[in-house]
């Protein structure tokens, strides 16, 4: 791309930007994502009525290029006056100074302690928060029991340790009665958003091995300690070495695992709550387990936090009225109406929605989950990292190798940073 094309490309989005951010006096102008507009739209009617005087300007935005799209607009001096974002963001958006700290906000409308810990240090930097969290999840691991039961397994009993995983993806990786190919384990490689899914579906296994990303003080990169070489050669050689994971995994994201698994062609993965509402609507026939992720033995489990939240940009023209909205949103019955997993609240998550037994696993995960760490190069340096995964995964390097190699780009980000 040429600079002049950049620079015309950059004041059209501007351009677009300034005609879907403006407001008037007494108009919220809330951005939502796509999946959430329905929700958004019962909610905005509810606050109208509590709080005449005050309307709501409801704008819903595709998943694809959101996270720019926002970076733009809170950069732009003319930016919405609340956002629905991932709370990873948000410390890459708190970088530039852009955004208001709620805490005391939140904290008028319900007690901050009534949230899963986690969660609020999810949307924290440097000790302030600056997102309200209404979206709250962890993977666990999804099985077929008819797999199971076909490769004579207890489907009832599904691996609990590093090793048992390994031995039971070997069991259920044949080739089925009717001639189909089965794999025992999918992992994630690539897809469109390749880097988020093989971030979120490999971190884990180093930090549950002891091993991290990021030195405590996020100074330094911690990848090559051999913790952390250990988890990512435990991830990696499920498709390099044992072939348990099937050849399509270079092009394997979260969709296309689930694709995968009705299909029978993957008998375990990592997923989200919202799986089971898929299966529901495309496979309610199928027969299938939830359980913790499988770690090393004498070791806990964990998962990296994933979850959605609401930012109020310093910018925005209607501030007082965003921080209404805010407070409105915040009550238990609200997130657990909008969120579309968990919500962060105890109260809410103890709410009838959310008893399903099948759902209890990922509970259990959410107790193991940690939040990324609040930095704002972090987008940088989970794509250095995503690239050296992607290397041993093609045979480009040993998990060693990569992971020094992985360790010398993030260290160049963090020394670039500061």
């Amino acid at each position: 791309m040429t600079k002049s094309t950049f620079k015309v490309r950059l004041a059209t989005a501007a351009a677009a930007l300034m005609l879907s951010a403006s407001a008037h006096a007494g108009e919220v102008n809330w951005w939502v994502s796509e999946p959430g507009r329905a929700k958004a739209q019962q909610l905005a009617a509810e606050f109208e009525k509590e709080n005449p005087g005050i309307t709501i300007k409801l704008q819903a935005n595709p998943y694809g290029g959101l996270e720019g799209k926002v970076m733009i607009a809170v950069k732009s001096g003319i930016p919405p006056d609340i956002i629905e974002v991932q709370n990873s963001w948000i410390p890459s958006y708190q970088a530039t100074g852009a955004l208001e700290d709620v805490g005391a906000t939140i904290g008028q409308s319900v007690p901050l302690s009534d949230f899963v810990p986690a969660t609020l240090a999810a949307c924290s930097v440097d000790g302030k928060i600056y997102g309200l969290p209404f979206q709250a999840e962890a993977l666990a691991m999804l099985y077929r029991k008819d797999l199971f039961r076909e490769a004579k397994l207890d489907p009832e009993k599904p691996p609990q340790t590093w090793d048992e995983m390994i031995e039971v993806s070997k069991k259920l990786t044949y080739t089925g009665p009717n001639g189909q190919r089965r794999y025992g384990y999918g992992i994630a490689g690539g897809g469109a958003e390749g880097q988020g899914n093989t971030l979120y579906r490999s971190l884990p296994y180093i930090w549950m091995n002891g091993g991290d990303i990021l030195s405590a003080d996020m100074k330094k990169s911690v990848l090559s300690s051999p913790e952390a070489v250990a988890g990512v050669k435990f991830y990696t050689d499920m498709y390099t070495s044992l072939k348990v994971a099937p050849p399509s995994t270079l092009e394997n994201g979260g969709l296309e695992l689930r694709r995968l698994f009705m299909a029978g062609t993957i008998a375990m993965y990592q997923g989200t709550p919202t799986e089971l509402e898929r299966f529901a609507q495309d496979a309610p026939n199928l027969d299938y387990g939830v359980a913790i992720m499988p770690h090393p033995k004498g070791k806990q489990t964990s998962a990296l936090l994933g979850g959605w939240g609401f930012i109020v940009p310093k910018a925005g023209k209607n501030k007082a009225e965003a921080m209404k909205l805010l407070q409105f949103l915040a009550k238990p019955e609200r997130l657990a109406l909008y969120t579309r997993t968990f919500p962060t609240t105890t109260t809410a998550m103890n709410l009838p929605r959310f008893a399903d037994p099948k759902l209890d696993a990922f509970k259990e995960m959410l107790k193991h989950a940690r939040p990324q760490p609040p930095i704002g190069t972090w987008l940088e340096i989970s794509s250095a990292y995503y690239k050296n995964i992607q290397e041993v995964l093609i045979g480009g390097a040993s998990p060693q190798a990569a992971m020094a190699a992985a360790d010398k780009a993030i260290e160049a980000i963090l020394k670039k940073a500061n």
